[in-house]
């Protein structure tokens, strides 16, 4: 078995700290490439059914191009991922609030979230597979969430071509947490184009409608004879050509899916074919809910690798997570953490060929 871990420098900040990209590569030729910076996973490089390699994810070919990223680009979110209504938890009867960084509402932890964070890298040479650890202590009142939070993300890369992101964290005092990847998939050999071409699947019955402000009614929908009726392959396309009031709220899909049974780790929460390449991802977790993001905001004032211009739909994003706004609503599950609990969250991509 092979196990490759390479360390290159990726860029400087101002005040002299080293950036590096982690290039995790397989026995099969599949690689990842990770940054300590926002632990961003900056580009997936798979094979086509013709075994030519390329990347798989959307990003940037250098530094600065992240510290001015705005999309959360491959990066972590969190302390929180998605929205806090109006950037305030109550706990134990007390408010904390957190910073509001999308209008009135606290999105993917803050500002200043852990995708702008300098994690500590390690790498266990001796370890018989590629596998990378990133640590970050944040302090309590970080973007307003309470308690000191101690998370270790671990990357483990398998010659059965699975990404596994194991996240674990702590907390002295009571807090919420939700971390997942923003990774932005387009499965093609070009990454001109949309994602409208890409089938997908989604093992939900139900999702979480929104309001205007994007932030979840608190309700629970049937997805049968709507957009987001993924239960059988459908179009990407297709779906965001549906004249749905969903689609309209959010400009395409930015939406929670209630996964069935998200204990069920023998099938995926969902799955993306892309039929000219032939490749296949599918996505596992022990997550409640898994959001589907269709890139409704990238656009061509912005430009990635090798100078690409970005444009709306241009990938999607897959993203196991807890619900949305749930420490505001009680009927959604838990996102508790108390200073006695390991918080545990699994997320696996796993890549390959579908003939």
């Amino acid at each position: 078995m092979l196990n490759k871990i390479i360390r290159q420098p990726f860029g400087t900040f101002p005040d002299g700290r080293e950036v590096y990209e982690f290039t995790l590569t397989n026995a099969n030729g599949v690689s990842v490439g990770i940054l300590n910076y926002g632990a961003i996973i900056r580009c997936i490089r798979t094979p086509n059914r013709y075994g030519y390699f390329s990347d798989i994810t959307l990003g940037y070919d250098d530094l600065q191009s992240y510290l001015n990223d705005t999309a959360k680009m491959g990066a972590i979110v969190g302390r929180f991922a998605n929205r806090i209504a109006g950037g305030i938890i109550q706990m134990d009867n007390k408010a904390f609030q957190l910073d509001q960084n999308e209008g009135l509402n606290c999105l993917h932890g803050g500002s200043a979230g852990f995708n702008s964070v300098l994690w500590n890298a390690s790498i266990d040479s001796k370890a018989p597979i590629s596998q990378l650890k990133l640590q970050h202590v944040s302090p309590d009142g970080d973007q307003g969430f309470p308690g000191a939070l101690n998370i270790q993300i671990t990357y483990t890369l398998k010659d059965s071509n699975e990404l596994i992101i194991d996240f674990e964290a702590s907390t002295d005092k009571k807090t919420v947490v939700s971390l997942t990847m923003h990774p932005y998939f387009n499965l093609s050999d070009d990454h001109e184009s949309t994602i409208g071409d890409h089938i997908l699947t989604i093992r939900a019955d139900k999702y979480l409608p929104l309001k205007p402000d994007l932030i979840p009614t608190g309700g629970k929908t049937s997805v049968e004879n709507t957009a987001f009726d993924f239960r059988l392959e459908k179009l990407i396309g297709h779906g965001l050509r549906m004249n749905d009031e969903q689609l309209k709220i959010a400009a395409g899909y930015d939406h929670c899916f209630v996964v069935n049974k998200q204990s069920d780790w023998t099938k995926p929460m969902a799955s993306v074919y892309h039929p000219d390449s032939g490749r296949m991802l599918e996505v596992f977790s022990n997550a409640p809910g898994i959001q589907m993001y269709s890139s409704n905001f990238l656009n061509e004032s912005v430009s990635g690798r090798g100078g690409m211009r970005f444009k709306k739909h241009n990938a999607v994003c897959l993203e196991p997570q807890e619900f949305p706004n749930a420490p505001n609503e009680p009927s959604f599950p838990s996102a508790l953490l108390n200073p006695e609990e390991i918080y545990k969250h699994t997320i696996s991509f796993k890549f390959g060929i579908q003939e």
